[in-house]
């Protein structure tokens, strides 16, 4: 699965959480916060997803720099946890300016 997020459109750490859910095929049970992103995530949630962030400084304005520091070193931690993993069990992550 790929998905691309558009800083341009993101409006804020909410506005990110429903584009990343709907991606991803969460339902109502989904908690938005980087806590419940990374424990599904983690928990291989979905699999295999290239997951890739265009225009990102229009992500860290939105998010402000330490949430947007904080969501790249999360999923960059995950990405780092499935090297070992075949490929279609991993998570990609790309940051693009």
């Amino acid at each position: 699965m790929k998905v691309i997020i558009d800083g341009r459109f993101v409006l804020d750490e909410a506005d990110l959480h429903r584009r990343l859910a709907g991606a991803f095929g969460y339902g109502p049970s989904y908690r938005p916060g980087l806590r419940s992103l990374r424990e599904r995530l983690a928990a291989g949630d979905p699999r295999p997803v290239e997951l890739t962030w265009i225009h990102a400084s229009v992500i860290r304005m939105a998010l402000g720099r330490d949430a947007f520091d904080a969501y790249v070193a999360a999923l960059e931690a995950l990405e780092a946890a499935d090297r070992h993993k075949p490929w279609n069990e991993r998570l990609i992550f790309r940051v693009l300016d």
